[in-house]
């Protein structure tokens, strides 16, 4: 099986998840589901033995880090007293870095942000770029609430911009559209200066955070930023920008705002309101009007955000989608056996399994009770069409539609067969070129075969 994304791709979509926490709107649909490889991820946690190679920890070191590990494993700050004693004694160790991560997640665990803040710090000489680290670091020095704290967090904030800044140059990863891309691109830089702007308000420097927060909805418009801009004008007196902000944040076509939250944001609107007109007249049109001027800004990224099948969980009530756009309703093949083959064109053992697989549906191609499907997961689905024509597949092509998501699809390729009532009875993770075929073609035998009891495939 092959991984979805390069190392750096995966952490800055780790990155890129904490900045929709952040913001904190129903529009952060920007990361789609990892399918991981078959090896194992790399723990946080660090190992306390490992296979010997000639860079490898000594014994010593070895020893000493299971013994810290041990004597402390239930109590969070145990575990933390230990590890810096144990990077005291050996602070050129390989593991170092592990050792850190693995102190800053106890300490955030445990509520410390003194300890989690000072050994972000010390990760950050090690990555100088991990735009995580760098966020996260801000809110932690601004929780410490005190003036000095407050201005190490403006500078963090100011790096974590500057790479935010730098990501729009960076090229994007070979399984994501341009217009994704663009969209996480334009999340972080947003992200990056409400940050700031909410340290900035904190520290007094109200003018600065206004700037901050409008750079912010000009890159990615969310309630939340609005809102923040909305407080902050109020406080300065600035009441016709404060009204204006308080209309985007309670007009913003947002579900995860709940009603308490929509509340509040009608009274700081009404008040901002009748501060200037004494009455709420003419409030209603202004909602109104605020309401479809967002829906026109923002209608290629609502479009985005809607998912075909949302919400369906029933298999046949799943609609597919051909390379030309036409439909596939897999209503269609209620009573037959579906052989189901899911890859994307970044996988390498995708290419040979796709040929293989056309061997089998070859094998059965006089047969009406079976069907065949090669089930597309790309989300930048321009580059399909030129690589089915460089592979010269024969096999039909269907875009998964969230279908990968309902069948648990967690790794590429996969093969799925689903008996006639929709039921997985056999599932096959990676390649075994050898032996595909045959294995492929018995299995579907099987299914094929009324008389013989099955138990849906473990999934």
């Amino acid at each position: 099986m092959t991984s979805a994304r390069s190392l750096a791709g995966k952490l800055l979509l780790l990155a890129i998840l904490s900045c929709l926490a952040i913001l904190g709107g129903s529009h952060a649909r920007a990361a789609q589901e990892e399918k991981p490889t078959a090896k194992k991820a790399p723990s946080s946690a660090p190992q306390a033995s490992e296979e010997k190679r000639p860079s490898s920890p000594s014994q010593e070191e070895s020893e000493a880090l299971e013994k810290a590990l041990a004597v402390s494993a239930n109590d969070p700050q145990a575990l933390i007293k230990s590890l810096e004693e144990f990077l005291a004694r050996f602070p050129n160790s390989s593991r170092r870095e592990q050792v850190l991560r693995t102190i800053y997640k106890q300490a955030l665990q445990a509520n410390d942000p003194r300890k989690a803040a000072a050994t972000a710090e010390k990760l950050l000489e090690l990555d100088p770029d991990d735009p995580d680290l760098l966020s996260t670091l801000v809110d932690l020095l601004d929780r410490q609430n005190d003036p000095a704290s407050r201005e190490k967090a403006i500078g963090y904030a100011t790096r974590f911009i500057a790479r935010a800044e730098k990501l729009a140059a960076e090229p994007k990863p070979p399984d994501i559209s341009e217009e994704k891309w663009a969209e996480l691109g334009a999340l972080m830089r947003a992200t990056a200066y409400f940050v700031r702007g909410k340290v900035y308000a904190k520290s007094g420097k109200t003018d600065k955070a206004i700037a901050d927060y409008e750079t912010s909805l000009g890159a990615y418009p969310t309630a939340p930023v609005a809102e923040h801009l909305g407080d902050t004008a109020a406080q300065r007196g600035e009441t016709d920008r404060a009204i204006d902000a308080y209309a985007t944040a309670f007009a913003f076509p947002d579900k995860s705002l709940d009603p308490a939250r929509r509340d509040l944001l009608r009274k700081k609107l009404g008040s901002a309101y009748v501060a200037k007109y004494q009455s709420e007249k003419g409030l209603g049109d202004l909602i109104l009007a605020r309401y479809d001027e967002l829906m026109r800004s923002l209608k290629s990224r609502l479009a985005t955000g809607s998912k075909p099948n949302a919400g369906v969980r029933d298999l046949f009530e799943f609609v597919l989608q051909r390379l030309d756009g036409s439909e596939v309703k897999l209503a269609d093949y209620r009573g037959k056996v579906v052989v189901m083959d899911f890859w994307a064109t970044w996988c390498g053992p995708c290419r040979l399994e796709g040929k293989l697989f056309e061997r089998v549906m070859e094998a059965f191609h006089q047969n009406p009770a079976v069907a065949f499907l090669a089930v597309n997961v790309d989300e930048d689905r321009a580059v399909v069409p030129d690589f089915l024509k460089e592979e010269k597949w024969t096999a039909p092509v269907v875009y998964a539609e969230g279908l990968d998501q309902l069948l648990a699809v967690r790794a590429l390729p996969t093969v799925l067969i689903l008996d006639p009532e929709g039921r997985v009875v056999f599932r096959q993770l990676g390649l075994e070129p050898a032996s595909f075929t045959e294995t492929l073609t018995k299995k579907v035998r099987e299914a094929l075969e009324p008389s013989i009891a099955r138990a849906p495939a473990s999934q």
